[in-house]
C-alpha cells in the first residue's frame, strides 16, 4: 500500500469521537510512512507519547521521524540563551524541568520511543523564538514520504499532543504530491521544515539539539527488541513472517536450498531479471529465522546499485536492527562500520546490515575495520555483480574471515582473465546454481502466468564503413599479422592494436545514420518511450544532439552524472533522480555507457538500441537484460544491434565474429529463425552454440 491507497480528506477538524484524528488520518497516515517530518508547538512528556502511539506503524516500515518541538521558558533561560549563542543548551536543562518520562501512560511507548532515538530512527531538535523572550515557535507541519515516493502534509492547528490530538477543538489542512493543484502547498510546507531544520532561519529562532541529559534519559529504558514490546506485538506475527520467510519462486527456494547443502557459500548465475538479489535475501533470512548473530555485507559496483539493494530489503520488510550505507557518498563511513562493529560485538546489535561498493570494500581501510573487529559473530559477505570484483586490486575485498558466501551474475566468466575468474569461483566454493534467460523464457510465473523474462525481437542493423575507416581497419588488421608472426610477440603492442581496431568498428560514423532511422521508425508509431541507447563516450554527444534536434525528451547516464550527490525534494541522488524521470516517462530515451550495463532496475525499458558493443559475452547479456525484465503492461521487448558489415572481402571475417554475439543473443528471440536467414543470405552460417 501507499498514501494513495488511502482516503485522505483535504481537511480534518475534531468530531465527537475524541480518536477520530489519530483513527482516520494520523495513525493510517503513519502506517504508510518511511519518513517523518513534523513541526509541533510544544514540548512535553504527552507530545512524545502521542507521537510514539503514532509511529509503531513507522517503526514496522523501517521508517525514521523527525522533529521539532518548542519549549515554554522563563525570561531568565531566555536571557541565558542570548548571552552564550547558540551552542549551549546542554546548561538550560532546567528548561526542561517538567518533563518527566513516568508521564507516559504506557511503558511501552516510552520503550518504543527510546528504541527509535538509539538505534537513529528519530532525531529532535529544540527551536526557540528569538524576537523576545516571550515570542513562541508556533508552527504545526507534518510532512511524510511513503516507499512509493508520493508524499503527504498537513498543516493548522495541532500540537503534537496528547491534548491536541485527542481533547481539543482542532482543524488541519492536507496536501498529496500526486495532486498537482496541492504540490505547491506541499512544498512550501516541506521547505519550512528544511529551514529551520538546518537553522536557516536565524533572524527569528534559535535551533539546538536534544539536551545529551535528557536524550540519555529516554535512551536508558531502551529494549533490545523494539518488537518484544506489547505495543507491537500486532506486528509481530508479521514481522516474523515477513521478515523471515519472504516468498520465493520455485527456481529461488531451489538456489536458496543449494546454497545451506554447500556449507552456505555458492554462486548464483542468474540471469538478469530473474530474481538474484530476492534470492541471496532470502539467504539472509535463513541466518535470522535462527538469530545468527551476524553482520551480512551487500558489495555492488556502484552507490545506485547498493541503494536499490536496499530498497528492494526494505519493501520485503526484512528489518536488520541496524543498517549503514558504508561508501564515499557517506562523510563518516570509517567511523560508522567501527562503531556498528562494536556494537555487534558487545551485544548491542543481534544483526546488521552493510551496503557498500566493490571499490570501499576493497580498500585498505574498510578490510583493516573488519579484520581489526570481528569477534563474536559471524558475517555474511553478498557480492553482487560478482565478475567485477576478480581484477587484481578488487579481489582483495574477498576476505577468507567472511563466514557466509553469495557471488551474484548472470556471466560471472571474466573476459581475458581465466585466472580472475577461477578466484571468484575457488572463493565461492566453486558451486554454483544456474537459471539461464532460456530458461527464464520458458518457465511461467505462477503469479503473471507469464514467462519471468519478456519476450524479445532481435533485429540485426548491418552498417557499412567508410573508405577510411575500412583503411584504418586494414591498417591495424596488417600490423596485428605481422606482429603475431613474430618468435616474441609484444602483447602490449598487441592489445593496444587490437583495442584500436574494434574502436573502428565501435564508432563507425553510418551508425548515426542507422541511429536516425531507427529513432524515426519507432517515434511514427509512438513508441519511442522507454528506450535506452548503449553507445561508446564518443557517440553520446552527437546521439544526444540528434534526440534534441527532434525534441525527444533524453538524459545521458555515465559517470558524470553522481551517485551519490543528492538532490530535488525526494532525497534522490542525481543518477536515482535521472532514473526515477525515465520510469515516469517524463524522459523517453537514457542514453548510457558503461554504468548501465550492470544490475540497475528499470523494468519498463522496453526497447534497447545497441550501436556499440564488444564480443565480450557478459556485456550484451546484460544490456540485454536491461529490457527484458517483466512489467505490467509490457509488450514484446525490442533489441536493436548495430553490427558493422564492411563492403570488400574483409567482411566476412569480422561478420563472422559479430555474427557469433548476434546469435547467441537471437537464439532466445521470437524471430531467431529469420535472424539465421539474414546471416546465411551474407554467407556466414554460424552456430550460437560454438
Amino acid at each position: 500500500m501507499s498514501y494513495k491507497d488511502l482516503e485522505i480528506k483535504k481537511c480534518y477538524e475534531t468530531s465527537e469521537n475524541r480518536t477520530d484524528l489519530l483513527d482516520s488520518f494520523y495513525i493510517p497516515m503513519l502506517n504508510q510512512t518511511v519518513k517523518y517530518f513534523r513541526i509541533a508547538g510544544f514540548f512535553s512528556s504527552s507530545s512524545l507519547a502521542i507521537a510514539s502511539k503514532g509511529v509503531e506503524g513507522l517503526i514496522n516500515n523501517g521508517g525514521v521521524m523527525k522533529l521539532l518541538i518548542s519549549p515554554e521558558i522563563s525570561n531568565e533561560d531566555f536571557e541565558i540563551l542570548k548571552s552564550h549563542g547558540n551552542n549551549e543548551l546542554n546548561e538550560l536543562s532546567p528548561i526542561f524541568k517538567d518533563f518527566d518520562i513516568h508521564d507516559f501512560d504506557s511503558d511501552d511507548h516510552l520503550k518504543a520511543l527510546a528504541w527509535m532515538l538509539a538505534n537513529g530512527k528519530l532525531e529532535i531538535k529544540i527551536v526557540i523564538g528569538k524576537n523576545s523572550e516571550n515570542s513562541l515557535f508556533h508552527q504545526k507541519i507534518g510532512v511524510g514520504f511513503d516507499s512509493d515516493g508520493n508524499m503527504l502534509s498537513f498543516s493548522g492547528s495541532i500540537n503534537e499532543t496528547a491534548k491536541a490530538w485527542l481533547d481539543n477543538i482542532e482543524e488541519f489542512k492536507t496536501f498529496k504530491s500526486w495532486e498537482p493543484e496541492q504540490a505547491e502547498y506541499l512544498l512550501g510546507d516541506l521547505k519550512k521544515f528544511n529551514s529551520y531544520w538546518n537553522n536557516e532561519k536565524k533572524a527569528v529562532s534559535m535551533v539546538f539539539d536534544l539536551p545529551s541529559s535528557i536524550r540519555e534519559e529516554i535512551i536508558s529504558v531502551k529494549p533490545r527488541d523494539v518488537y518484544d514490546l506489547a505495543l507491537m506485538k500486532k506486528y509481530s506475527k508479521t514481522k516474523e513472517t515477513s521478515r523471515y520467510d519472504i516468498s520465493l519462486f520455485t527456481h529461488q527456494r531451489e538456489a536458496v536450498k543449494k546454497w545451506i547443502a554447500y556449507d552456505k557459500k555458492m554462486l548464483f548465475e542468474m540471469a538478469t531479471g530473474t530474481g538474484k538479489t530476492r534470492t541471496a535475501i532470502g539467504c539472509s533470512c535463513v541466518l535470522l529465522k535462527v538469530k545468527e548473530h551476524m553482520l551480512v555485507i551487500v558489495a555492488t559496483p556502484q552507490n545506485t546499485l547498493s541503494r536499490q539493494w536496499k530498497a528492494e530489503v526494505d519493501d520485503l520488510n526484512v528489518v536488520f536492527d541496524k543498517y549503514k550505507i558504508i561508501d564515499g557518498s557517506n562523510a563518516k563511513w570509517k567511523s560508522d562500520l567501527e562503531i556498528l562493529l562494536l556494537d555487534l560485538a558487545s551485544n548491542e546489535l543481534n544483526n546488521a546490515i552493510v551496503y557498500t561498493t566493490h571499490d570501499t570494500a576493497s580498500s585498505d581501510k574498510f578490510i583493516e575495520i573488519i579484520k581489526n573487529n570481528k569477534r563474536n559473530f559471524t558475517i555474511l559477505f553478498i557480492c553482487d555483480e560478482v565478475h567485477a570484483i576478480g581484477s587484481a586490486h578488487k579481489k582483495h575485498a574477498l576476505l577468507d574471515l567472511y563466514d557466509y558466501r553469495i557471488g551474484l551474475s548472470a556471466t560471472p566468466e571474466r573476459m581475458f582473465d581465466e585466472q580472475g575468474t577461477k578466484f571468484i569461483r575457488d572463493y565461492f566454493g566453486d558451486c554454483s546454481y544456474e537459471f539461464t534467460i532460456h530458461d527464464a523464457l520458458t518457465t511461467i510465473n505462477p503469479i503473471t502466468k507469464k514467462p519471468f523474462l519478456n519476450e524479445f525481437y532481435y533485429y540485426p542493423c548491418f552498417v557499412p564503413l567508410t573508405d577510411e575507416e575500412q583503411s584504418k581497419y586494414n591498417s591495424y588488421s596488417k600490423k596485428i599479422a605481422y606482429i603475431m608472426n613474430q618468435d616474441d610477440p609484444d602483447l602490449d603492442i598487441l592489445n593496444t592494436l587490437r583495442t584500436k581496431r574494434a574502436e573502428v568498428l565501435k564508432n563507425a560514423e553510418l551508425k548515426f545514420d542507422e541511429l536516425k532511422k531507427t529513432i524515426s521508425s519507432l517515434s511514427s508509431k509512438g513508441r519511442v518511450r522507454d528506450t535506452i541507447i548503449f553507445a561508446t563516450d564518443k557517440q553520446i554527444d552527437g546521439t544526444l544532439e540528434y534526440l534534441n534536434s527532434i525534441n525527444i525528451t533524453r538524459s545521458k547516464i555515465t559517470e558524470e552524472e553522481s551517485a551519490s550527490k543528492k538532490m530535488g525534494i525526494n532525497g534522490l541522488t542525481e543518477r536515482q533522480e535521472i532514473i526515477n524521470q525515465f520510469k515516469q516517462g517524463k524522459i523517453q530515451v537514457l542514453v548510457g555507457i558503461k554504468c548501465l550495463d550492470e544490475g540497475i532496475d528499470i523494468k519498463n525499458a522496453r526497447i534497447a538500441v545497441l550501436m556499440a558493443s564488444s564480443t565480450n559475452p557478459r556485456e550484451y547479456v546484460q544490456r540485454v537484460g536491461r529490457v527484458i525484465r517483466p512489467d505490467n503492461n509490457k509488450q514484446n521487448s525490442i533489441i536493436f544491434d548495430f553490427i558493422v558489415r564492411p563492403d570488400d572481402e574483409s567482411y566476412i571475417s569480422i561478420l563472422e565474429k559479430e555474427g557469433r554475439r548476434a546469435m547467441l543473443i537471437a537464439q532466445n528471440a521470437i524471430n531467431y529463425e529469420e535472424v539465421k536467414r539474414m546471416f546465411e543470405d551474407s554467407g556466414v552460417n554460424i552456430d550460437a552454440n560454438k
